[in-house]
């Protein structure tokens, strides 16, 4: 890299650190920017990503546990290796991504950009694509026991008390902020209950509004699959 270059970066990252600075200041979130960076990176745990930009990063052999990405940007990453459980990509654009003998467990892609993304010897276990283009990734073999197709929607027929008890939730920030129960605070996400029905049926569904009403602060609970783990852990009691 050239020293001009060098400098150019160098302004962008620290008007990108002034930027961040100030919204932090404000009380507003931090949207994570990181691209064209050669370093090795080493995965997250039990966070939640909303608008993340991330461009030609390097993800080889890292582990993600616990993450939702929200309308982000993920292009031209390489997950090769990578070890991937209970991770969300909802709305976000993953094109030229590659997945390459990837571990992927419980792991959902809503309405996801996957155009030219590499799939090429992954592992899938209770894998969903709902709503999402499979004709544009590549080496996806759609036959796999492991992945799931949904394309339409559906309505889960809950009883009204239950319902209540999800929708009265959406006051509380540590479930809602995510949107993984909730499109907004006054409709349920069918989308993510049909996952939880169809592993744990209407009884799931119960129990989990039952645990989740106990206390106000909850943590970490970002993805489809910190719920179906709350209900397991609540199970084994």
């Amino acid at each position: 890299m050239g020293r001009e270059k060098k400098k150019r970066v160098a302004k962008r990252r620290k008007r990108m650190f002034n930027r961040n600075s100030i919204r932090a200041k404000m009380g507003k979130p931090v949207f994570f920017t990181l691209t064209h960076c050669n370093k090795k990176m080493s995965g997250i745990s039990n966070k939640y990503n909303y608008k993340a930009n991330m461009h030609k990063l390097c993800f080889v052999s890292a582990r993600f546990y616990n993450v939702k990405y929200q309308a982000s940007i993920m292009t031209d990453c390489n997950y090769r290796d990578a070890n991937i459980i209970g991770v969300d990509y909802f709305n976000c654009n993953m094109r030229e991504t590659s997945f390459k003998n990837a571990r992927l467990k419980n792991v959902v892609f809503f309405n996801c950009n996957l155009k030219g993304v590499d799939f090429a010897g992954a592992q899938f276990d209770d894998v969903t694509f709902i709503s999402t283009n499979l004709q544009e990734p590549k080496n996806l073999n759609l036959d796999n026991p492991g992945i799931r197709i949904l394309r339409t929607y559906r309505t889960i027929n809950i009883d009204r008390l239950v319902e209540d008890r999800l929708l009265v939730l959406a006051k509380n920030k540590s479930i809602f902020n995510a949107k993984v129960l909730h499109v907004n605070k006054n409709k349920l996400n069918q989308w993510t209950i049909g996952l939880i029905y169809d592993k744990y049926g209407i009884d799931g569904i119960d129990t989990l509004s039952r645990i989740l009403c106990k206390k106000e602060k909850w943590n970490n609970m970002y993805t489809v699959f910190s719920y179906m783990l709350l209900i397991e852990n609540w199970n084994k009691k």
